[in-house]
């Protein structure tokens, strides 16, 4: 039986900002399986326009974020593309209370299968605290492997 298309649910915003090395995606849910092709549409654009080793994201996610679970499989993969052009971290802020735990078991299953490290926060000022903490980290660590690099 073949399925038909539905249209994408869900809104997705993104832009990094170069001076912080951090890509903002805003998120209104709920999603569907469509919805996984409009974000790749719009955040993958952002993602191929970044020009750094080391950069994170920060996710602010409003509305009920919850998606079935055949977009959590097109998520990771999304996932593994992002840390392979450098992506350190994700920071995620569930702006809406309702359902927050089930939100936590959907964005945990995205990012269950990679070694990415990520957290959850209530307020955008501390998601990005950390995101600049872990992009320092990282950072430093980047300029120590390229100076080893120019020794050899």
């Amino acid at each position: 039986m073949d399925r038909e298309k539905f249209k994408a649910h869900g809104e997705v915003r993104a832009q990094f900002l170069e001076a912080k090395g951090i890509l903002f995606i805003d998120l209104v849910g709920p999603f569907n399986l469509e919805f996984m092709q409009k974000y790749e549409g719009v955040v993958g654009l952002e993602r191929e326009r970044i020009d750094q080793p080391c950069w994170g994201s920060l996710v602010n996610v409003h509305g009920l974020a919850l998606a079935p679970m055949e977009a959590t499989i097109s998520g990771q993969a999304i996932v593994a593309k992002a840390t392979s052009t450098g992506l350190i971290a994700t920071a995620i802020v569930l702006h809406e209370s309702e359902g927050k735990a089930l939100q936590k078991i959907f964005w945990s299953r995205v990012y269950a299968s990679s070694q990415l490290p990520y957290k959850y926060f209530d307020a955008t000022e501390e998601a990005e605290a950390w995101l600049s903490d872990k992009l320092f980290i990282s950072t430093q660590a980047c300029k120590i492997d390229q100076r080893a690099r120019v020794k050899e």
